[in-house]
């Protein structure tokens, strides 16, 4: 775990609601809708491989096939966790490659904080262009 990972997820056990609210927006926002875009839309986006969709908060509870995939406030008890740390007895995500060590503790430690999703976030990467910044 990166001292960033660390500091991160100590804001989102530690500090008071609104400032846990807005670190867990960040922690979202920076390290794991990354991650899920990365690893996860092109299967579990609008193809809904095992009838599961990765791209919204209300689909990742609801969850598909084998039940919900995060269960908020318990990343041990998640199925999405469990998939990526590639404890499952079936299921080992993503397929081809494991995730980082630090990409499952972001993982984790955004659903232990409340698995925050903002609510102007439509779950898609928007695309950097340098001639908005």
């Amino acid at each position: 775990m990166t001292l960033r990972s660390l500091l991160l997820y100590l804001s989102v056990i530690l500090f008071p609601p609104g400032a846990r609210a807005q670190a867990s927006a960040e922690l979202f926002e920076m390290r794991v809708r990354p991650v899920l875009a990365a690893n996860c839309y092109s299967c579990h986006g609008e193809s809904r491989l095992g009838g599961l969709r990765l791209d919204s908060r209300a689909e990742l509870i609801k969850g598909g096939a084998s039940g919900p995939a995060i269960i908020v406030g318990k990343s041990e008890e998640s199925l999405l966790i469990r998939a990526v740390r590639r404890t499952h007895e079936r299921l080992k995500m993503p397929p081809q490659q494991p995730l980082r060590p630090e990409a499952i503790a972001d993982l984790a430690a955004w659903i232990d904080g409340g698995a925050v999703w903002p609510e102007n976030s439509s779950g898609k990467v928007a695309p950097s262009w340098w001639s908005l910044k």
